[in-house]
């Protein structure tokens, strides 16, 4: 038996879930809690894997072991309220385009990424990527393989925390991918952000026909994932229990016109689907979503969302899904990267000063910790939590 030893008691764990769990249910913990979206591109290197990101990717026993490890360090390093290890089939968001059939690049020291040209520049025959099965072609059939694997594998770890807790490492092993990266984000990684962009304006009957693509494809993996464990999954660094994924990054970078004309009614069909499962419907921003900000609460009807930027009005994200929308964001993950602590410490006294009344906000990075972020930066988050979060 290999055991993960965690230098932390568990009754730490036990704490930081049940300050969680408020939130989640718009009660009141005893403070805001904290969560970073630290990412495998973050502590890959820290473990020593920092030019083996594609052996990571290879091969479901080496996920698992790195996976294990990277949350040890996150849990004896790092300050905040992650309590929950989950290990899953992670292929760092090219799981999506890569169904599709595109190629993807897995470099041995970065993230992966679709290859140029994206599949849609080499040949528009839209009719090859409906006839393509999106769940277990691709990565999203090793997804599902891994996860198959990845159990399996786990019989032979436990984690023991400091006061002598034992957990099987067989109850940290859950599927990815609840949900999709995003029906926008999606269609330019198959297109291009460039294409994608002008197609718009020059072909918009192709780019409505993909959009129906992706939402059909999209329906199909979504109810393949509710299949696989009782609705509970992994999406970032946070655990979910009947939630399904609906992005999108790319609407972020679009125009109130062109949301209308073509993302409100694929966003629209793809979360009622979600809503029939039984699921809560949540979305994301990495980038400005001012003019998001109604359209994803009024015309979507999400119930989270999740790692929004620190650039979009925090006022107005407020008046408009405070207390209804489970919020999650808000910091400067360029401050976090580059700044001081006192500078992270500042900025999250800014955050509280909006959101600590607001019932259901958990503070995080806006989002994606980046590599090289220090843990003094990191645990100034939390520390600001304590010192200006508190009820």
């Amino acid at each position: 038996m290999n055991k993960i030893t965690i230098r932390l008691p568990y009754k730490e764990i036990l704490a930081r879930k049940e300050r969680w769990e408020k939130a989640n249910r718009f009660e009141i913990p005893d403070r805001v809690p904290v969560l970073h979206y630290i990412g495998a591109r973050y502590w890959l290197p820290i473990i020593g894997y920092a030019d083996r990101f594609n052996e990571y990717a290879g091969d479901p026993a080496t996920m698992l072991k790195c996976q294990l490890l990277g949350q040890k360090w996150i849990l004896e390093n790092v300050k905040s309220d992650f309590h929950k290890i989950v290990c899953y089939p992670d292929f760092m968001w090219v799981e999506d385009v890569a169904a599709f059939g595109a190629a993807t690049v897995f470099p041995k020291d970065d993230s992966p990424w679709a290859a140029r040209p994206h599949l849609l520049e080499k040949d528009e025959d839209l009719e090859r990527i409906r006839k393509v099965d999106w769940v277990n072609g691709g990565l999203h059939g090793k997804m599902l393989q891994y996860f198959q694997e990845m159990k399996e594998i786990a019989a032979d770890f436990e984690i023991v925390f400091e006061d002598g807790m034992v957990i099987p490492a067989t109850e940290t092993v859950y599927p990815g991918g609840a949900g999709i990266l995003g029906i926008a984000a999606l269609g330019a990684d198959l297109c291009s952000v460039e294409k994608f962009s002008m197609d718009m304006f020059d072909k918009p009957e192709l780019v409505r026909e993909l959009l129906d693509i992706i939402v059909e494809k999209a329906i199909d993996w979504i109810e393949a994932v509710a299949k696989l464990n009782g609705g509970r999954a992994a999406f970032c660094s946070d655990f979910v229990e009947k939630v399904m994924h609906v992005g999108d990054d790319g609407t972020a970078q679009m125009s109130p016109e062109l949301i209308e004309q073509f993302m409100r009614a694929p966003h629209v069909r793809l979360a009622e689907h979600v809503r029939r499962l039984g699921y809560q419907v949540q979305a994301h921003n990495c980038g400005r979503a001012n003019h998001l900000l109604k359209f994803w609460k009024d015309e979507v009807r999400i119930d989270r969302y999740i790692g929004f930027s620190y650039l979009t009005d925090k006022k107005a994200l407020k008046e408009i899904m405070g207390g209804k929308v489970f919020l999650m964001g808000g910091i400067d993950t360029v401050r976090l990267h580059d700044g001081t602590p006192r500078d992270v410490m500042e900025d999250c006294r800014r955050n509280l000063e909006i959101f600590k009344d607001c019932r259901g906000f958990v503070m995080m990075d806006g989002h994606n910790i980046a590599p090289g972020t220090s843990v003094e930066n990191l645990n100034a988050m939390t520390d600001a939590a304590v010192r200006y979060g508190a009820f």
